[in-house]
C-alpha cells in the first residue's frame, strides 16, 4: 500500500511538470525561472536532510522527482529566453535563499554526524521552501494570468498523497518529516487559487489572442500581452474618436497626439497604464511599438508624459518603478533637459524639440496679418486621411470652426 501510494505521488508530480512544460511551450503561461531554480537545489538539500532523519525511499521519491524536474523547467526558461528581469525584492529573496541553503548545507555536512540534530536541521531547511516560493507567489498575485491552475492542482494532490505516505511509513517517529509535504500542499494550493482568481477576470480583445484585458499590478485592469513581442514589433494600432481642443481632465482615457489633438481610444488602449520605465511607446502612424522584448502575460505600459503636450497637465505616479518620477508633467517639462527626445509619436517629439526647457508655447505663425490664398482654395483637393475626414465632420458641425486650416502667407 505504501509503495503504491509513493509511486502514485511521484507520478502525479511528474504529470504536473509535464503539464507545466506543455503549457509553457504553448506560451499559455510565463513561469518564474528564479523560483524553479530555487526549487531545484532547495529540494535536493531537503532530500538529503530527510534521508539523514531516517526517511525511507517512498517518502523521498516525490521530492527527488521535484528536484530533478525543477532543473529542467529552469533550463527550459533560460533556453527560451523567458526569464523576467529580477527586481530588488526578488533579488533579496534569491540571495536569502542561497545563503540559507549554503548555511544549512555547511552545518549539516560539515558537522559530521547530524543524526541527533537532523530534526532541527530539517525544520530549519524548510525555511528555504518559503523563500523559494516567494517569487512565484508574488508574481502570480500581481498577475494571475501568467499561471494556469491545472499543474498546481496536480502538484497539490501529489503532496497530499505524500503526506499520507509519510504518516503511514514513519508511524509518527519523526514528526519533522511532515513539515515539508504539509507546507508544500499549502503553497501549491495558494498558487492554484491565485491562478483561478485571474481566469474569470481576463477577456481577450482579438481573435488571434495577442492582447487581453487582465488584472494589473499597477492599477485596476490593464492591457496584457497574450504572446511574446520582440523589440520594435508593433503591438497595437491606435484607433478611436479624434477630439480637438478638449480639456485634458474631461477625458481621462484620452491619448494626446499633439497640441490640442487627442484620441478617445478604443479597446484595449483605453486600459493601458502608465509606467516610468515603460515597455512600449507610440511611433509613426499611431503604432504602439515594443521598446524591449515583452513576454507573454506581461502588462503593456507607456509613459503618459509622452502623450501630453498641455503645460498645465500633471498627475501623481506610484507605478513602483525603481526610477519612478512620483509626479508626471507634459512631455516638454518631464523630458525638458533630456539630451534626446523620448520615444513618442513624431508630432509629440516635435513638441519636445520646440517646447522643451520650460518654453510656454508652440512656435507661432508669423506676426503679420494673415490673408487668404485663393489659389489654394480652388486647387484640386487631395484625398483626405481618416483623421482629416473626422476633423472635417467636426468643422461642419460647427464644433471646431476656429481651427480651419487656412494657408497663411506672410507679407513680402
Amino acid at each position: 500500500m505504501i509503495v503504491q501510494l509513493a509511486i502514485l505521488a511521484a507520478l502525479l508530480q511528474a504529470l504536473g511538470y509535464f503539464l507545466y512544460a506543455r503549457l509553457f511551450l504553448k506560451k499559455a503561461i510565463r513561469p518564474n525561472a528564479a523560483s524553479s531554480l530555487m526549487f531545484a537545489y532547495g529540494t535536493a538539500l531537503l532530500v538529503l536532510l530527510e534521508y539523514s532523519d531516517g526517511g525511507s525511499w517512498p517518502v523521498l521519491a516525490l521530492p527527488a522527482t521535484c528536484a530533478a524536474l525543477s532543473v529542467g523547467i529552469a533550463l527550459l526558461c533560460l533556453r527560451k529566453g523567458a526569464t523576467d528581469r529580477v527586481d530588488r525584492v526578488e533579488a533579496t529573496a534569491f540571495s536569502a535563499d542561497v545563503w540559507l541553503t549554503v548555511l544549512w548545507a555547511a552545518i549539516a555536512f560539515g558537522y559530521g554526524n547530524i543524526s541527533p540534530y537532523s530534526a532541527g536541521f530539517l525544520l530549519a531547511g524548510n525555511v528555504t521552501t518559503l523563500t523559494a516560493f516567494f517569487p512565484v507567489l508574488r508574481s502570480t498575485w500581481r498577475t494571475p494570468e501568467r499561471e494556469r491552475p491545472e499543474p498546481w492542482l496536480v502538484w497539490t494532490a501529489a503532496y497530499s498523497v505524500l503526506t499520507v505516505v509519510t504518516l503511514l511509513a514513519d508511524q509518527g517517529r519523526h514528526p519533522a518529516l511532515l513539515v515539508y509535504p504539509l507546507l508544500s500542499v499549502a503553497l501549491h494550493g495558494s498558487v492554484a487559487l491565485m491562478a483561478l482568481r485571474g481566469r474569470g477576470f481576463s477577456r481577450w480583445v482579438d481573435k488571434a489572442k495577442t492582447i487581453y484585458i487582465g488584472r494589473s499590478a499597477i492599477h485596476g485592469a490593464g492591457m496584457i500581452a497574450g504572446r511574446r513581442f520582440d523589440a520594435g514589433e508593433m503591438v497595437w494600432r491606435l484607433t478611436g474618436k479624434p477630439v480637438f481642443g478638449a480639456v485634458t481632465e474631461s477625458g481621462p482615457n484620452y491619448i494626446g497626439l499633439g497640441p490640442d489633438v487627442w484620441i478617445d481610444p478604443d479597446l484595449p488602449l483605453d486600459h493601458i497604464n502608465h509606467h516610468c520605465e515603460p515597455n512600449a511607446a507610440f511611433g509613426p502612424r499611431r503604432q504602439l511599438l515594443a521598446l524591449r522584448p515583452i513576454q507573454a502575460h506581461e502588462e503593456i505600459t507607456i509613459d503618459y508624459s509622452t502623450t501630453e503636450a498641455d503645460p498645465r497637465w500633471s498627475m501623481p505616479c506610484s507605478c513602483g518603478a525603481a526610477g519612478c518620477r512620483k509626479m508626471l508633467y507634459a512631455i516638454q517639462h518631464s523630458f525638458g533637459h533630456a539630451p534626446a527626445p523620448p520615444r513618442a509619436s513624431p508630432l509629440m517629439q516635435l513638441v519636445w524639440r520646440h517646447r522643451r526647457a520650460g518654453a510656454d508655447a508652440f512656435p507661432q505663425l508669423p506676426a503679420a496679418p494673415p490673408r487668404f490664398d485663393p489659389a489654394f482654395a480652388f486647387t484640386r483637393r487631395q484625398s483626405l486621411l481618416p483623421a482629416s475626414t473626422a476633423r472635417r465632420r467636426l468643422l461642419r458641425a460647427g464644433r471646431a470652426s476656429s481651427r480651419l486650416p487656412w494657408r497663411v502667407l506672410s507679407e513680402a
